[in-house]
């Protein structure tokens, strides 16, 4: 069973013990620092997007061709070009898998978060009860 399937699991949680709520809110942790590193690391991935996305802009702006004075138009068979466009497609796939790794992250750390709210209660109502 993967880790991440656990806070899809509908768990009776009246019915576990102490050690078992504790064992469950310590995986309960792991798991959201492990979604957290997930959430810094797409940020990561969105930033370099954007500067690859400036260095594209940059380098077809370097393309333009310029008679008199006078802008032309870009020319598709110069080296800055053919630059911008892997500029532009590496931007856009360092934007894309940022942004969704950055989104299923971050809904899996709200689940997250409810459930250990959830097993916490618990763990302090048993606590309670057994004093």
């Amino acid at each position: 069973m993967k880790n991440s399937e656990v806070v899809k699991e509908q768990i009776n949680y009246d019915a576990l013990a102490l050690d078992e709520l504790t064992e469950i809110s310590r995986h309960d942790h792991q798991e959201d620092v492990r979604q957290y590193d997930i959430q810094q690391n797409a940020l990561c991935l969105v930033v370099i997007g954007g500067i690859c996305f400036v260095c594209a802009l940059l380098f077809l702006i370097l393309s333009v061709v310029r008679e008199k004075n006078m802008v032309t138009g870009i020319d598709p068979t110069s080296l800055p070009f053919y630059v911008s466009i892997g500029c532009f497609v590496a931007a856009a796939a360092l934007l894309s898998v940022g942004l969704v790794r950055f989104l299923k992250a971050h809904s899996k750390r709200k689940a997250l978060k409810e459930e250990i709210i959830k097993v916490t209660k618990l763990k302090s109502e048993k606590m309670v009860s057994s004093n």
